[in-house]
């Protein structure tokens, strides 16, 4: 049986408030790239999407639950995810166990909210049966930081490929599942309902999406302005906030646009995989810009310049591949070029093509709706 809720609904209160564990969580994943190294710059990617799959599994949770959303499952959830956000800074060294075991508990915790509901999610598995648990256990049992870390990246691909690929709404899996979920109700003596498959209501889950992005860019704004406001003002400075902030605005306009807003009727395999590849170049770009900031006069460090060039083209790539803008391509061109052959230019002349690119895209899009 499928079921599709049609009444208007709006993220909580209590939603908000589990948003500002985000908050720290993305800044201290920033922290990883401040001297990186290859495992540092590896543990942010792979913690960032440990994190933003625990808290997708809850945006599921109180979407499908909705009214009957646990106040208490939800504060459960933002204590773990404090504590992998927490954990950050030494989450390869001698935080590892208390960042895994934070990550296997919050996703039980979201898996067995949305159990109770009786309800099984269409197009996002992931929230119900994480596939990818079982090299967070084995990694307890590893002492080698690059071998813990590549048997997170494991998992996380794994919870990844499996939401995309797995179809819930089979009914032989919907057996199988409500056949497990009978077996373990029975040892527990907890009687649960039969299921139901249950597609997540579109206008909130693009609500909810829409306010992790302005998370991201709140954070990147913070950190421009961090930035600009540490250093001795020149011109350089001026031209790096004023165009870094042009640039953001640009992002801003472009998402909710034609990217994440309440309209979005995208299926979730494709949205929320989307969402993440978005959140986490939005991220980078922050923390390019607060760093160009930094050296205004100087060229970039060559890392540094990859990651925001190679997160801008990724973010503005994956709104020309959604909305069909072809021609759009062409102007990436430049941020690439910066990326590859730009290791002699200063950080300003960096950020001001880089800013062009997205006012590019901006003009092309206007006029493409406009016509």
């Amino acid at each position: 049986m499928s079921e599709q809720m049609t009444s208007e609904r709006h993220a909580t209160w209590l939603e908000l408030f589990f948003d500002l564990v985000v908050v720290a969580a993305v800044s201290q994943l920033t922290h990883l790239l401040v001297h990186p190294s290859g495992v540092h710059v590896a543990a942010f990617f792979v913690l960032y999407t440990a994190i933003w799959l625990v808290w997708t599994s809850f945006t599921i949770y109180s979407n499908v639950a909705s009214e009957a959303t646990h106040t208490r499952t939800m504060l459960l959830g933002m204590v773990g995810l404090a504590a992998m956000a927490a954990a950050i800074p030494e989450a390869t060294g001698a935080h590892s166990a208390v960042f895994a075991a934070a990550y296997l508990y919050t996703s039980g915790v979201a898996s067995q909210g949305l159990n109770r509901t009786g309800r099984i999610v269409k197009g996002w598995s992931a929230a119900q049966r994480n596939a990818g648990l079982l090299p967070f256990i084995v990694a307890f049992w590893v002492d080698d930081p690059r071998w813990k870390l590549a048997l997170w990246a494991l998992g996380v691909a794994m919870t990844l490929c499996f939401a995309m690929v797995v179809d819930n709404n089979d009914p032989e899996r919907m057996r199988q599942f409500q056949e497990r979920m009978d077996e373990r109700a029975e040892r527990h003596g907890r009687p649960l309902p039969v299921f139901q498959a249950w597609d997540p209501h579109a206008s909130h889950l693009g609500e909810r999406l829409g306010l992790f992005i302005i998370i991201v860019l709140g954070e990147a704004v913070l950190q421009l302005i961090g930035a600009i406001g540490e250093v001795e003002w020149g011109w350089s400075q001026v031209g790096i906030g004023l165009a870094g902030f042009g640039l953001l605005i640009g992002l801003w306009w472009l998402n909710f646009r034609f990217g994440f807003d309440e309209e979005n009727q995208t299926p979730p395999r494709i949205l929320l995989p989307a969402h993440l590849v978005v959140a986490v170049s939005i991220t980078l770009i922050a923390f390019g810009l607060g760093t160009a900031a930094e050296h205004a006069t100087d060229p970039l460090p060559n890392l540094h310049r990859w990651l925001l060039c190679a997160a801008l083209v990724l973010c503005l790539a994956l709104c020309a591949l959604a909305n069909r803008a072809w021609w759009a391509f062409a102007i990436l061109a430049a941020p690439l070029a910066l990326a590859a052959f730009g290791s002699a230019l200063s950080a300003v002349t960096v950020v001001l093509v880089l800013a062009a690119a997205v006012a590019g895209f901006v003009v092309y899009f206007n006029r493409r709706s406009t016509a």
